[in-house]
């Protein structure tokens, strides 16, 4: 069974083809599939081909000027957009990425967001701040100063109790965040005095990049010479002036006009 299926799909196949070698080379059957009327045949499936090749060359040259039109429109938008992130970011610094947390703080680069037991939540902002820790018999107290030395406590609790059980915060976990803190204070200081001037160069950035638009232009013009020039190609106009001479050729013979 599986035999005759697989000769029945060879026979529609090649009668498929057949069909098809007839509508290129219309006349009679013969004329157009058996080899020894192969040089009758030869001028105009030559001249087919030679057209589409050339065809095909054009096609290419125009669809990797097309593609690189979009390529460069697509990165000109991403670097625009980029440098609008950029100035936003300047303009308004928000929080920032988020560093650390410990309890009820959380850091991040701009600001310090503690959140109490009771749902307030106080936002305290780096740029000037000190960090101090006391300890206690029961807590460890983390301070973050203000410029005149007001203060924000937040306690933790001495660790007790061990492996699941613990509950607290260890002594050294809790400097080690107050260091985090401090490092972030000193970044963000650092960033405040040094923000007008980013700002305004980010913004100089983005006016130069609104401005410019050779990278486009050229791609886009690139992309127009290549049209231009395919479409008064004197090769190609010649080859199809040859493949519709073979086409008169073919009917002057059989009578029918074979398609290009």
């Amino acid at each position: 069974m599986a035999y005759v299926i697989v000769v029945l799909c060879a026979a529609a196949l090649a009668g498929w083809a057949v069909h098809v070698r007839a509508r290129r080379f219309p006349g009679s059957l013969a004329l157009a599939v058996l080899p020894r009327h192969a040089e009758d045949r030869r001028p105009l499936a030559q001249a087919r081909a030679n057209v589409r090749s050339l065809e095909q060359i054009a096609h290419s040259e125009e669809s990797a000027a097309r593609t690189e039109v979009a390529r460069q429109e697509q990165k000109r938008e991403e670097d625009l957009r980029a440098a609008a992130r950029r100035v936003a970011s300047l303009e308004k610094p928000g929080r920032g990425k988020r560093l650390d947390a410990l309890g009820e703080l959380t850091l991040y680069e701009h600001v310090l967001v503690k959140r109490t037991t009771n749902g307030a939540v106080c936002t305290l902002q780096l740029a000037e701040r000190r960090v101090r820790i006391d300890s206690g018999d029961s807590a460890y107290y983390l301070y973050v100063l203000e410029a005149d030395g007001t203060p924000e406590r937040t306690n933790y609790p001495r660790r007790t109790g061990e492996g699941e059980e613990a509950k607290g915060f260890t002594e050294d976990r809790v400097r080690d965040f107050a260091d985090a803190v401090q490092r972030a204070v000193a970044k963000e200081n650092t960033f405040r005095a040094t923000l007008p001037e980013q700002l305004k160069q980010a913004q100089h950035d983005r006016e130069l990049l609104e401005q410019d638009t050779e990278a486009v232009d050229r791609a886009r013009k690139r992309h127009a010479e290549i049209q231009a020039r395919n479409k008064d190609n004197p090769r190609l106009a010649e080859a199809r002036a040859e493949l519709e001479a073979a086409r008169l050729e073919w009917r002057r013979h059989t009578g029918r006009m074979p398609p290009p």
